[in-house]
């Protein structure tokens, strides 16, 4: 699409095209809204892998968007390539031990998720989503343009833009989203501050092409090696000798001569005969911090605006998918008129909590990856599995005393019944609905609505379900009808999903229901029966 020169309006205004601003344009347009998203990057770069690692539980919400398969497509390393971390002296020798199975890579085989995880470079998703964007006639992306400023009034908010040649536009919008990162614009814009703190020392990330670099261990996603004076991670970006590679606190100190002899230590093997080509250095240093606050009733901090993690386990990508997926159906079901400004005020309630959760696993392997990082098989199995095996972490996060939350069944224990290694499928209230496949490749998931989905057990009272089905269209809630698949935990119960999949109410009487409030509207408005 492209725009006109003059002052204009959308519905949301996205500010950020990173993991966050894409996944969050994405699913609003999943649920037809339109969108601006500025962001001053005209390219994605690939010199900067950053993320690696697609959950099992984002690749479920890519499906959605009709996109898991295009991930997968453009991504170099398939899910049966390799599914093993190994911990090494160097990588000219043995491996110590090794962890299997790791990343959610065979959550589909193993019945728990629609989709397995995929190992993938940042950037390579950020093109499949643009493009994404750019196919569904719903976004505009524009490149090489960011906020200078907004000011938010009750009934909207004004953008100032800039574009690159320095001049600014004025951009009218019913909400904004801050999805701009660390250094967040809209975070200061709202008077929010990050709290928490940063590792000691930076480290360094590179990017190198290494043809000739064959790990003794046999294929692997990740060689962690121990041994070193300065200790590293090492693995490969596709299969044709692109490596990335991070080299544990010389960020602050390491040019690209010194990272050359670092990274030929790491191989266990002289600068010469390895023959490293270094095509990008990236220091960086591990932050753990928190928003102290996420949203006025017009804006809203979308990702890592709003929290930074140490990247340690692979779930800082992950949760600013998950973020933006929570505050995107959100907009859409208040910009189309079937929920009220409640629904809003639940996205800080619901994923704080899960950023927190996050946060203190990534820090538990921040530490475990430090001075006093394991050497030995069984303590670096004691100390790192949870790094990789999180898939309780990854699908077991629940919304359970959320305002928006509600039904029959005691709360569940943090974390939904999971623990950060292994995840329990439960219908709680909260959780988010089990799996199940309904046909060969189709998925329940598959059939649920953009709206709320009733799934009814096999006993479910005909009447009943037309008196709900009533009552929602009186609210003007958009209601898809689906039986329940046989076998489901807590059968005889009804279950109310919402459109990320989360269950938003259990139990056996519908007229019991009180939809208004699960929906955010307001004590007012509410249907006497409601």
């Amino acid at each position: 699409m492209t725009r006109a020169d003059h002052d204009d309006r959308t519905p949301v205004v996205i500010a950020g095209a990173g993991p966050a601003g894409l996944a969050a344009a994405s699913e609003l347009a999943h649920h037809g809204i339109r969108t601006v998203v500025v962001e001053p990057r005209r390219h994605v770069s690939h010199l900067r892998p950053r993320a690696k690692t697609t959950s099992a539980r984002t690749m479920e919400l890519f499906r959605r968007w009709g996109v898991a398969d295009t991930v997968r497509a453009a991504a170099p390393l398939s899910p049966h390539w390799s599914r093993r971390v190994v911990f090494c002296e160097t990588l000219a020798g043995e491996a110590i031990t090794e962890f299997r199975d790791v990343f959610g890579l065979s959550a589909a085989e193993h019945g728990l998720a629609a989709e397995a995880g995929q190992q993938v470079a940042q950037p390579v998703v950020e093109e499949v989503l643009r493009e994404h964007l750019e196919r569904s006639g719903l976004a505009e992306l524009r490149l090489g343009e960011r906020l200078r400023g907004f000011t938010a009034q009750p009934d909207g908010v004004t953008c100032e833009v800039v574009r690159a040649d320095g001049s600014i536009y004025r951009l009218d919008a019913e909400y904004l989203l801050g999805c701009d990162g660390g250094r967040s614009a809209v975070r200061n814009g709202i008077g929010a501050t990050l709290r928490g703190g940063s590792a000691p020392a930076a480290n360094l990330n590179a990017v190198i092409r290494a043809p000739g670099l064959r790990p003794a261990a046999g294929t692997a996603l990740h060689y962690w090696v121990v041994g070193t004076d300065v200790p590293g991670v090492v693995g490969p970006l596709d299969r044709a000798g692109t490596w990335w590679v991070s080299l544990g606190g010389v960020g602050g100190s390491a040019d690209t001569e010194r990272a050359v002899g670092l990274i030929a230590e790491l191989a266990g093997r002289p600068v010469a005969e390895l023959g490293v080509d270094v095509l990008s250095t990236d220091p960086w240093t591990p932050r753990m911090m928190l928003a102290d606050r996420w949203a006025t009733e017009r804006v809203f901090l979308v990702g890592e605006s709003a929290h930074v993690n140490p990247p340690l386990g692979g779930h800082g990508f992950n949760t600013c998918v998950g973020d933006a997926v929570n505050i995107g159906w959100k907009l859409a079901a208040v910009l189309r008129g079937w929920a009220g400004p409640g629904l809003l005020a639940s996205y800080e309630v619901e994923r704080r909590g899960v950023a927190e959760r996050t946060l203190a696993s990534a820090v538990r392997n921040l530490r475990a990856s430090g001075p006093d990082r394991a050497t030995t098989a069984d303590r670096i199995q004691e100390t790192k599995a949870e790094e990789f095996h999180s898939l309780g972490l990854v699908l077991g996060y629940s919304y359970a005393g959320s305002p928006v939350v509600a039904g029959e069944g005691d709360p569940p224990p943090p974390g939904g019944g999971s623990s950060v290694q292994s995840y329990a499928p439960t219908t709680r209230p909260g959780a988010r609905l089990p799996h199940a496949w309904v046909g060969p490749g189709h998925a329940l998931y598959d059939d649920l609505g953009r709206g709320m989905t009733l799934l009814r057990p096999p006993d479910s009272d005909a009447a009943a379900v037309d008196a709900f089905a009533g009552r929602a269209a009186e609210l003007g809630v958009p209601l898809t009808l689906i039986d329940l698949p046989i076998g489901t935990d807590r059968a005889p119960d009804h279950l109310l999903v919402r459109p990320d999949q989360h269950i938003a109410w259990r139990g056996r009487d519908l007229a019991t229901v009180d939809l208004s409030r699960l929906c955010g509207i307001p004590q007012p408005q509410r249907l006497a029966h409601g």
